[in-house]
């Protein structure tokens, strides 16, 4: 339970315990000494509600923070320099280009979205089909897949998108 949950139940239960002694009891708060404690007692309880809703706002702020941290994708693995691809940056379904070349071994394929709509790569052929994270505009897609000589398809695997003309040679030496 958050503090603010804790501070807005005793003052929820406060403003109804007022309510039913000011109703019962036609003497209540009987006189000025007892004004002076309800309106301190009062003036307490909102006290820690503010205190419990601002303690309550930097637990969440540090709680988004720690998850967006969590979500930040891994770095690339280290070794050969990434075999990188771009999106069209008008929004055309298609890539900068339509054929990489490598060399065999594990090799991580990297493609950078520039375009408006959000794209992913993957690679498919010889038994392999790998695909990685979709993602918006200004985000990397990476997958990491182990290559042998041969031909391969490079493609982006959104809804139609392959089919829109997403889609490419990878040639691997």
């Amino acid at each position: 339970m958050s503090p603010f949950f804790f501070a807005a139940i005793l003052a929820a239960l406060w403003a109804v315990a007022l309510t039913v002694l000011g109703l019962r009891h036609p003497a209540f708060p009987g006189g000025e000494g007892g004004a002076r404690i309800i309106a301190a007692l009062s003036f307490v309880l909102a006290g820690a509600g503010i205190a419990a809703a601002v303690i309550t706002g930097v637990e969440e702020e540090h709680k988004k923070e720690a998850e967006a941290r969590a979500e930040e994708p891994e770095a690339a693995p280290p070794g050969p320099r990434p075999i990188r691809v771009e999106v069209d940056p008008k929004g055309e379904l298609q890539f900068e280009r339509d054929r990489l070349e490598t060399t065999a071994g594990t090799r991580t394929v990297e493609l950078t979205n520039s375009a408006p709509l959000a794209h992913n790569i993957g690679v498919v052929g010889q038994g392999l089909d790998v695909v990685g994270p979709t993602v918006p505009r200004g985000g990397t897609s990476r997958v990491t897949v182990p290559l042998r000589p041969g031909r391969y398809t490079f493609y982006c695997s959104v809804l139609g998108h392959r089919e829109g003309g997403m889609e490419g040679a990878l040639v691997v030496r």
